[in-house]
């Protein structure tokens, strides 16, 4: 029996298909997603139950749902820098690049198979939180739907938001290799300071990327921050750069 030629293409599913059996075989990668899911959905309960109360003079129900991404982008950056800082951990990364000696096509198939299962699932939390926080606001009759203007926009964004997340935190975990640096690097770059800046601009209070998150993520003009646009542009040329030096790094360092 004759066997089939090796080409580029079944090496690249094999790589594939090797780092998606990785991911699905850790636990952190359900510890992760399973904490996105409960802390997206109870913030964001509590907060369109307050807003009934105590509807604020900038309100916009697709907002106030997703507010407990400020939990989930946590979560799904912690994700991405595990796909990677484990396997550094245990020692293993010396066995995948033995196996592959094309760093950059690990990478590559790590930040596929990642990448993938964030939007899936953060579309999945985005929409959810969505309907649950839309039901709860049904009741003081301040929820919109789907087919408002620039609604489905910002849902399907926060879950584009959470995809960007999980791919910056996969390049952080490469390029610090150390599974507390990279989560302390993702604290840092990720969550709003803990002081307030008064009487400076939005961008200086928040992390870049929360900042263009927060554009993402409203359906309506929100005062100091920018359009919807240019928040899609901002956090997609933070994945990409993030993607860049990690690309550098990985090849130019030992195991």
């Amino acid at each position: 029996m004759t066997s089939l030629p090796v080409t580029a293409t079944t090496r690249a599913r094999d790589v594939l298909a090797a780092e998606w059996l990785k991911l699905r075989s850790v636990r952190s990668t359900y510890l992760m997603l399973l904490l996105a899911v409960a802390g997206t959905a109870a913030v964001g309960l509590f907060a369109t139950a307050r807003a009934k109360v105590d509807s604020p003079g900038y309100f916009d129900a697709v907002e106030i749902s997703l507010s407990g991404a400020v939990i989930s982008q946590l979560a799904f950056g912690v994700f991405g820098a595990l796909a990677i800082t484990t396997e550094h951990t245990t020692g293993m990364i010396r066995t995948t690049f033995a196996a592959v000696p094309r760093r950059r096509a690990v990478l590559a198939a790590k930040a596929a198979v990642t990448g993938l299962l964030a939007l899936a699932v953060g579309e999945v939390i985005a929409f959810g939180t969505f309907f649950l926080g839309q039901r709860e606001l049904s009741s003081a009759h301040l929820d919109v739907g789907l087919a408002d203007p620039d609604v489905l926009r910002a849902v399907a964004g926060a879950g584009f938001y959470l995809f960007v997340m999980a791919v910056v935190g996969l390049c952080l975990g490469t390029i610090i290799r150390h599974t507390a640096g990279a989560i302390a690097a993702i604290g840092v770059i990720f969550i709003e300071p803990l002081f307030v800046l008064t009487g400076f601009p939005a961008w200086l209070k928040d992390s870049v990327l929360w900042w263009a998150g927060q554009a993402v993520m409203s359906s309506r003009p929100r005062p100091g921050y920018p359009s919807a646009s240019l928040g899609f542009i901002v956090c997609g040329v933070y994945a990409v750069l993030a993607l860049a030096v990690a690309t550098f790094v990985i090849t130019r360092r030992d195991a």
